[in-house]
């Protein structure tokens, strides 16, 4: 099931990575550029594992799922940014402080560098093979912090954007993806954490489509 569902959710992550630039080019928002950012590693994450099995196990396949996980630190937190540049555009009146601007790439530059000196620093890697995909994931198994914060942290922001709009999806969006990213993976692999990301970036797109220019 798996080694169909990811070339599934390869394509239809790069659908929303077009939208996403054609809504870039409508409005030129840095929110879409980031939300850009985010989906190429989306994408480059879920063509490895439908790869895998045709690379098969080796040094490759071991460095291109190494650099699943360095994407994965370097672009997830920029969703903490993504999020206040939202809530600016919703009209949230706090967001509109600059130094709560500089404030979110502060904290989005801090989890970067906390990712990368706490986990990718001592990423240590096993080939696994899960409903007919072969990837390389960690030894050992860590709940994931960094995600889970940056969650957290949206998860405040898109609050504010919900009681500012009435738009209750992207807030939605987020708790899905909270609920998708604590499952344990030892039982659902990591099929619902992608399914449930590509929901969230979904909901954002949305929101952004909706939002004034």
């Amino acid at each position: 099931m798996a080694a169909f569902l990811y070339p599934v959710y390869t394509i239809a992550t790069l659908g929303l990575a077009i939208w996403g630039i054609s809504l870039f080019q409508q409005s030129h928002r840095i929110s879409e550029i980031l939300l850009i950012v985010v989906l190429s590693g989306m994408i480059y994450d879920n063509f490895i594992v439908s790869v895998g099995h045709v690379i098969n196990e080796g040094t490759l396949l071991k460095l291109l799922n190494r650099l699943r996980f360095l994407f994965h630190n370097l672009f997830v937190p920029l969703l903490v940014v993504i999020a206040i540049n939202l809530a600016y555009i919703a009209g949230v009146t706090w967001a509109s402080n600059p130094i709560v601007y500089k404030g979110c790439w502060a904290i989005a530059i801090g989890l970067i560098t906390l990712g990368l000196v706490t986990d990718f620093r001592q990423l240590e890697l096993i080939p696994t093979t899960f409903a007919g995909t072969l990837r390389y994931k960690p030894k050992s198994c860590r709940v994931p912090i960094l995600k889970i914060l940056t969650i957290l942290l949206v998860a405040v922001v898109v609050f504010y954007i919900w009681c500012q709009t009435q738009w209750l999806w992207m807030f939605m969006g987020t708790l899905i993806m909270l609920v998708g990213n604590i499952l344990p993976k030892s039982v659902f692999g990591s099929l619902v954490g992608s399914a449930v990301d590509y929901v969230f970036i979904l909901a954002m797109l949305t929101t952004e489509l909706i939002m004034p220019n």
